[in-house]
């Protein structure tokens, strides 16, 4: 078992409906009411009365076919896009982007990321011009910090072709979800499951 990265496509107004609202992000990521459980009041916050907040505000529609998933791939397309294995700089560190997050809840692999359209916009630009060889350029599997990649060790292990395929067909299902998400002006809300 292995984390995988997924991405949903949405507007930005929805982005911002759901900004600070974890119940309300919650079901609209898990499309289940009851997935999120509130935090539990501690004993000093019982005791001065503090109430629970509820939130009954509305959770925007999801459209069919909004959301993909990088599988186990996303780390080393990251690596490949970026040149490292931790936070990239610039548009082609979406992956590694978590600095948006879009309410203070955690799926139990961290917070659900949001990046802005005019982020989705730049991403799909540069890899729309990006040839599988310029995307496979940093597939080295003797200088990659293998050691700290999600899959490092099965590159290791010595299955360097089939990680390159399923990396570089994962990539393009990135690159063809950021174009779709571009041409639409919407935001990517991420999370790993």
């Amino acid at each position: 078992m292995g984390i995988a990265y997924c991405l949903i496509r949405t507007a930005p107004e929805n982005v911002d409906a759901l900004r600070g609202r974890p119940k309300a992000v919650a079901e609209f990521v898990y499309q289940d009411p009851d997935f999120y459980e509130a935090p539990k009041l501690t004993f000093l916050e019982k005791l001065f009365g503090k109430k629970p907040e509820l939130d009954t505000g509305d959770i925007p529609e999801r459209v069919e076919g909004d959301e993909t998933d990088l599988d186990k791939a996303w780390h080393i397309i990251h690596y490949l896009l970026c040149g490292n294995s931790g936070r990239g700089e610039g548009p082609l560190g979406l992956i590694g982007d978590d600095l948006n997050p879009l309410a203070d809840l955690d799926f139990g692999l961290g917070k659900p990321n949001v990046i802005s359209s005019s982020w989705v916009n730049e991403f799909a630009e540069l890899t729309a011009r990006m040839t599988d060889g310029d995307f496979l350029a940093r597939y080295e599997p003797n200088s990659m910090p293998l050691d700290e990649l999600c899959m490092g060790d099965v590159v290791a292990r010595g299955d360097v072709d089939d990680i390159k395929e399923y990396a570089t067909e994962n990539f393009h299902f990135l690159r063809d979800f950021a174009r779709t998400a571009a041409d639409n002006s919407q935001a990517i809300i991420t999370y790993y499951t």
